[in-house]
């Protein structure tokens, strides 16, 4: 029922609209206006920057090999921890078994180097007993000693023979792993470098990967802004080609760049409308308030660099359309603020046929889409 009531009212907006049009006379064009508004604003400038990924990274390989499998390809989305490519690993294979089985025949000499070790010092420590006694000689005791001391060194000198083995067993099984390549964070394959039957040196890339669920706008802000350090709860609007949106996550970098006398600012924004590599836009206040006149954006006309509105002037009964140059200060929320020397607060400008509009006789009617209590809410 709502939705049936909002059409009827602009059915009926539009019915009188071409009335206008049909009974004005043949000079006369038919257009909309909204008023002029001067409020107390904080003045915004416009600054630019560049849209990155949060994270873009050249994926490398870091074991030589012949590439065996190519599981991606460019333009792929993939997760944390896919994997993306393999290298021919048969030899390492082979090398990890025959580490595997050194490795527990030492183990097994280990545990046969430890049972002697425990029978040579068990007879010492007999004979040392029967030393007291007087029923063994000072050479059997000697003996004794020695062979436990030479079981004990074997056993310590096979011991290190099992950790040896197990380090180039480890070292084995992690170049075994890195013949394989897995994605480090969530994102899109931009470039493929590997070929299937490619060889590949350790260190050389494979693919380049961005992340495409956040993104950054690192902007240069000229060094009076930087109160903007200060800002506890910092949001910037952005925008690049028709996307906007506005960014909550904040920093700024405490640097001034001394050449440029600028800093930057990093803006994290996920939105479907930006891609890395975008410029983009931002409006920011400074710290002075002043009074400020407003308009409607579509009251709003570029051409050749210049921007203008066209007011509508009264004189009786009969309403003219005057071409008025403007600059631009800043936008926000639908609304533009300018400077103008003639132009004041509640003048009429025209927001809807304007585009072709020239100057001359108009027919007039209020824009009701856009009225002074919108821009006062817009602009708070």
């Amino acid at each position: 029922m709502a939705n049936l009531l909002i059409r009827k009212k602009r059915l009926t907006k539009s019915l009188l609209f071409l009335s206008l049009m049909f009974i004005s006379n043949a000079h006369a064009q038919v257009v909309r206006y909204s008023e002029v508004v001067e409020k107390e604003e904080q003045e915004q400038i416009r600054v630019v920057g560049t849209l990155k990924a949060y994270q873009t990274a050249n994926i490398a390989i870091s074991e030589s090999g012949l590439v065996s499998q190519v599981l991606v390809n460019d333009g792929d989305y993939v997760k944390k921890g896919d994997q993306l490519l393999k290298i021919d690993d048969r030899r390492l294979k082979a090398q990890v078994d025959q580490l595997r089985a050194e490795h527990a025949a030492a183990k097994q000499n280990l545990k046969a180097a430890e049972a002697e070790f425990e029978r040579a010092q068990s007879d010492y420590e007999a004979y040392l007993t029967s030393q007291k006694n007087n029923a063994v000689s000072k050479q059997q005791l000697e003996r004794s000693r020695a062979e436990a001391n030479s079981a004990k060194a074997n056993m310590f000198a096979v011991k290190q023979n099992v950790d040896a083995v197990k380090a180039s067993l480890t070292f084995a099984e992690v170049k075994l792993s890195d013949t394989q390549l897995f994605a480090p964070f969530s994102g899109q394959v931009v470039t493929r470098h590997a070929e299937l039957g490619q060889w590949l040196s350790a260190g050389d890339t494979a693919f380049k990967i961005t992340s495409f669920d956040k993104l950054e706008a690192w902007l240069d802000i000229p060094e009076r802004l930087s109160h903007l350090k200060h800002s506890e709860a910092l949001s910037i609007p952005l925008q690049s080609a028709s996307a906007l949106a506005t960014s909550n996550k904040v920093k700024v970098i405490n640097q001034i760049d001394p050449r440029a006398r600028t800093f930057k600012v990093i803006a994290e924004i996920t939105h479907p409308g930006f891609m890395p590599g975008m410029s983009v836009s931002a409006w920011l206040a400074t710290n002075a308030k002043s009074s400020t006149l407003m308009v409607p954006k579509d009251a709003l006309i570029q051409r050749g660099g210049s921007y203008f509105v066209y007011k509508v002037n009264t004189d009786g009964d009969k309403q003219s359309a005057q071409s008025v140059p403007v600059k631009v200060k800043f936008h926000r929320s639908g609304w533009v603020a300018i400077d103008s020397a003639v132009l004041v607060n509640g003048d009429k400008v025209v927001t809807e046929g304007n585009e072709r509009l020239m100057p001359g006789p108009v027919v007039a009617v209020p824009d009701t889409q856009v009225s002074s209590q919108s821009v006062s809410e817009n602009v708070n």
